[in-house]
């Protein structure tokens, strides 16, 4: 078992629902269903994707989507550092896109719940 599919074991625990498909390149695509929206947005639950890049875990995720298209703040607002138009590398484009990056990655500490986590960082900051 590779390590991207032992950590999806793990992530498993927390999202139950979270699936894993490898792409032609080596990379993953990680889908978490059913994910709770903190307060502020103007959808209650969202899919959450990301990939995991060849090489991972030496290899860091980087940026995000979230299914449905189109989602935004309570107030209407759009999300700093997103757009509903850039595509999932490999599978083309899905939802809002999130350009956010990791600051610190540490592959042998470092996991995909760790990067869930950076997500879910990310949602509960209203920007």
């Amino acid at each position: 078992m590779t390590p991207v599919e032992q950590q999806m074991q793990v992530l498993q625990t927390i999202c139950p629902g979270a699936s894993l498909t490898r792409l032609a390149s080596g990379a993953h695509l990680v889908t978490i269903p059913d994910v709770r929206m903190p307060p502020g947005w103007n959808q209650e639950s969202v899919t959450v994707l990301f990939v995991a890049p060849p090489g991972y875990p030496a290899a860091q995720p980087d940026c995000f989507w979230v299914e449905p298209k189109g989602v935004r703040l309570a107030n209407g607002a759009t999300p700093q550092g997103t757009n509903d138009s850039n595509p999932i590398p490999e599978i083309g484009p899905r939802g809002t896109w999130f350009s956010w990056h990791l600051q610190h990655w540490n592959p042998n500490n470092d996991s995909l719940v760790t990067y869930f986590k950076v997500i879910m960082g990310r949602l509960r900051s209203l920007q």
